[in-house]
């Protein structure tokens, strides 16, 4: 060749063309095909995020393999650590997986689990492609064969709750244990206590319109684990279904602004629209709820024999106003359409107990299931009956019912359906045989001894002087021996289980002087977790005690009156060391 550089330098011309045009072609990955039982909205792009809450013993990744090669590895993290999942696809389980009754294909997953030192996250264990049946056995995200893992197919939550509770005592080797199941907007909730064995209790929270978990706590012998998403978040955009109106009311602003009047009836909305979180307005008439509140812009609808047509719109305004506008709260415990502080579950009973007095005097009764709270306020000096329903983790509302004067507004967040307690008790059917056992035995003995005296006193007649006088000591001895019998067989029941630990306790002592002292979010432990253990856990204390019959409080920190005590402003109506109490309890402490 004549000029090679010339021909070196055409050839490199070529060569950058040729890399120019490939880099130009994107590389583009498969998508998965989502089967049509689970959410169509998931990203197999997104990283999954859970932080971990509580984590207890080192724990062993076991595959689906046979034994020695089913061994991965020991793996473990740490509060404020985490567990990554990415997507892989829907597979077929394995043929080796011990079990899941829930339909191939399955979820799989890449799975990172991180330790937090010091602030800095650093891994601790990984394993690709793994199924959802593997990593739910491995983190105990399920029971029996119910595993769920860190993804539900979300198209029939109905068939999803059979299985959940199928799985409660599937017999054979497999474990029996109490199965809860339960729904509100945003969650499903399945929780499993396994009865005797290895004592297993695992509770799980899943998004209903993702099937993603939001939350997680399990634990087995010396395992345990707590974790929630990072990944999910509330909506904007919320629909409440009006079910009762009555008294179309003017609205007011917190300047006492005449807006106007508004209306609506059953059939009708009321839209609202989060448009942020800030602090509340300088003019708010009182809210004990802290800072920042949210906001929202408001759109009333009417229905008009079957068109929806809008009645009143108001924008940003603070979820403050719209509590005292649509009168979803009472003094200032002014909740709204958001309780943002629901997170501090202790704070919100304290703020709605300590608002039952006021400018209006009432009864607050406060109810808890796994995924509500309803907050009920019946005032005692007027008109005034409200309840409301919110969603845990959220504080969403998602129900309400308040009244005064001419004044009624029921609604329901859409696809809701209201909890509400049934108030049910089951008991034992009595042996009413052995109750009346020892009086039986009783007047047998005393109709023994009369028969025997009588009959003595015809072959000896100076023993009938003596008759009267056997009589009435037979008829004494009897008569206290049937009280001893019956005083005796009183039985002072528990109320609630005795657990091991109960954790998020508040104490309050009220000492009838103008001092009232709190203790906040503490734990009692070793099965000392009685209404009366909370007392004397921060109190010196001095008590009669009558046995089986319980206790009283004579004096609490030198204060020597007669004591009562509530829970969760309740007086349950047994004594204090026969309360049991659960996570979350408030227990209130008075003079007479």
């Amino acid at each position: 060749m004549k000029n090679p550089k010339k021909a070196i330098y055409f050839i490199s011309i070529l060569i950058f063309i040729q890399l120019l045009y490939a880099g130009s072609i994107p590389l583009v990955k498969a998508v998965p095909t989502i089967p049509e039982s689970y959410s169509q909205n998931l990203n197999f792009n997104d990283t999954y995020v859970y932080e971990v809450l509580q984590f207890g013993d080192t724990a062993a990744w076991y595959n689906f393999s046979p034994w020695p090669d089913s061994y991965e590895g020991d793996w473990k993290t740490n509060t404020n650590g985490q567990i990554v999942i990415n997507f892989t696809d829907f597979y077929n389980k394995e043929s080796g997986d011990w079990g899941n009754i829930f339909e191939d294909p399955i979820p799989w997953f890449d799975i990172e689990i991180l330790e937090n030192n010091l602030g800095v996250l650093n891994t601790n264990f990984t394993l690709s492609n793994k199924s959802n049946s593997e990593v739910s056995r491995a983190l105990a995200l399920g029971y029996n064969n119910f595993q769920p893992g860190f993804l539900i197919p979300n198209e029939n939550l109905t068939y999803i709750k059979e299985l959940a509770l199928n799985q409660s005592d599937p017999g054979g080797f497999y474990s029996i244990g109490d199965v809860n199941v339960e729904e509100s907007y945003n969650f499903f909730y399945v929780g499993f206590e396994q009865i005797g064995g290895v004592e297993q209790k695992t509770y799980l929270i899943y998004d209903k319109w993702t099937g993603l978990l939001v939350w997680a706590k399990t634990s087995v012998l010396g395992y345990l684990l707590e974790i929630k998403s990072l990944n999910f978040t509330l909506g904007d955009s919320f629909i409440y279904n009006v079910i009762q109106f009555s008294g179309a009311t003017g609205w007011y602003n917190l300047t006492g602004g005449f807006e106007g009047d508004w209306n609506t009836n059953s059939g009708g909305q009321i839209i609202a629209n989060l448009t942020g979180y800030y602090n509340k307005d300088p003019n708010d008439w009182g809210n004990v709820i802290d800072d920042p509140i949210p906001w929202f812009d408001i759109e009333i609808v009417e229905n008009k024999t079957g068109i929806l047509t809008t009645n009143f719109t108001i924008a940003n305004r603070s979820n403050s106003e719209l509590g005292w506008a649509f009168t979803l709260g009472y003094n200032y415990f002014q909740p709204g359409l958001l309780l943002q502080i629901i997170d501090n579950l202790t704070r919100v009973k304290i703020l709605a107990i300590q608002e039952a007095s006021g400018f209006a005097n009432g009864l607050v009764t406060i109810e808890e299931t796994p995924l509500i709270i309803k907050i009920t306020f019946d005032q005692t000096d007027g008109e005034q009956e409200t309840s409301l329903i919110y969603e845990k983790r959220t504080g969403l509302l998602l129900w309400a019912y308040t009244s005064i004067g001419d004044y009624l507004l029921e609604m329901t967040i859409d696809d809701y359906v209201p909890w509400e307690s049934t108030g049910e008790e089951i008991s034992p059917t009595p042996n009413f045989f052995l109750k009346i056992l020892p009086y039986i035995v009783i007047i047998s003995i005393s109709i023994l001894i009369i028969a025997g005296s009588l009959i003595a006193s015809r072959f000896k007649t100076d023993l009938k002087k003596f008759n009267k006088y056997i009589l009435i000591a037979v008829i004494a001895v009897a008569s206290f021996t049937s009280f001893f019998v019956f005083t005796s067989s009183i039985e002072v029941g528990e109320v609630n289980t005795p657990l091991r630990e109960v954790s998020d306790i508040t104490l309050i002592v009220d000492y009838g002087n103008g001092t009232i002292a709190t203790w906040e979010n503490f734990t009692l432990s070793d099965y000392d977790t009685t209404a009366f253990d909370a007392l004397s856990k921060w109190c010196e204390v001095e008590i009669t005690d009558y046995g089986e019959r319980g206790i009283i409080v004579e004096s609490v920190n030198g204060i020597e009156k007669g004591w009562l005590y509530s829970v969760n402003d309740i007086s349950p109506g047994v004594s204090a060391n026969k309360y049991n109490l659960e996570d979350g309890d408030i227990v209130i402490w008075t003079t007479n």
